[in-house]
């Protein structure tokens, strides 16, 4: 285990600790629980400088951010003025643990699915006046589909001839969403179940986590990827789940029209479908944690995803008119 105690005094922490505990959720960064008493424990992350290049940038981007939430958003700590610290062992940031917290791979109930659309949509109501071109781009095509599928050509083979040919039907919902022109805002960009907190007792969202990926983007992208990482029943999309997930989010803000936000959902699942294949095709290797055959299987789930939101196209819409109402 990391030294920790200089990075705890760097922050403004003392020594009289309870417990730490590593936590393991997460492939890049080293993350632990600092426990001072039942009730007063903190965060503290090292960050992988070999995976990411900009940690300041990110942190830059995180501050901003914070002058748009509310309280319940985790505090974090201070050194010197800054939202990290630098020591010889690395690059580190933490912030004030929120007791009886908890975040799930999979949202164990309705009530949380819709807890989960609420809180995404709360996320967006607070940061819609926000200027999307004061944050760092820490990758400016980061959400670009079409780019992500035009890359998978230069390995296209009949051997996956089914795959390429969903990909090149894609295209053409992701044409139709670009040309629509919707206003960039400041998003999450990494929307999924594990990135919510919820009350462990009542389910209530607390709020989103996990802000490396904050800047630029489309509202209906984070609307799109929250429902294929919530919405979903053994790949296929379930009309039961979306309708709490899309009855909490427009609870909360309402911007768009039903069309663009089914579009958002099949592009962005697309997107990541493609991100695995490309990785499977190319050995690239993005997915460090993926094994070949593993990056080939999830780009087959991702696709019978999308191509199950594409089927649900009229009820999804029909419930999102429902909310709009």
């Amino acid at each position: 285990m990391e030294n920790l105690m200089n990075v705890l005094f760097k922050f403004g922490l003392g020594s009289n600790i309870l417990r730490i505990e590593r936590i393991n959720s997460g492939h890049i960064n080293k993350t632990y629980k600092i426990i001072y008493s039942d009730n007063e424990s903190y965060i503290l992350q090292k960050v992988n400088k070999k995976a990411i290049k900009n940690p300041k940038e990110i942190m830059f981007n995180i501050n901003l951010l914070y002058k748009y939430v509310d309280r319940k958003y985790p505090e974090f700590l201070e050194c010197e003025g800054k939202n990290f610290a630098e020591t010889e062992e690395g690059f580190w940031r933490g912030y004030r643990y929120i007791e009886n917290s908890a975040a799930y791979e999979k949202m164990p109930d309705l009530k949380s699915v819709y807890e989960f659309g609420r809180t995404l949509g709360k996320f967006h109501l607070m940061t819609e006046s926000a200027c999307a071109e004061q944050f760092y781009a820490m990758d400016p095509d980061f959400h670009n589909t079409y780019k992500r599928i035009k890359k998978l050509k230069y390995y296209e083979s009949e051997k996956y001839c089914n795959e390429f040919a969903f990909f090149n039907n894609v295209k053409k919902y992701v044409l139709k969403l670009t040309e629509k022109n919707l206003p960039v805002k400041v998003t999450h960009n990494d929307v999924k179940c594990s990135n919510v907190l919820l009350d462990k007792e009542t389910h209530d969202g607390i709020c989103m986590i996990d802000f490396d990926s904050v800047m630029s983007g489309l509202y209906v992208y984070d609307f799109g990827d929250g429902a294929r990482s919530g919405c979903i029943t053994d790949n296929l999309f379930d009309i039961n789940k979306f309708k709490k997930y899309a009855e909490g989010y427009f609870s909360m803000i309402r911007l768009y029209k039903p069309e663009d936000y089914f579009l958002g959902m099949i592009c962005i699942t697309a997107e990541l479908a493609a991100r695995y294949f490309y990785d499977f095709l190319s050995g690239e290797n993005y997915f460090k944690d993926k094994t070949s055959v593993q990056k080939l299987s999830r780009c087959l789930e991702l696709i019978k995803t999308a191509k199950s939101i594409e089927s649900s196209r009229e009820e999804i819409e029909s419930v999102i008119k429902a909310c709009l109402k």
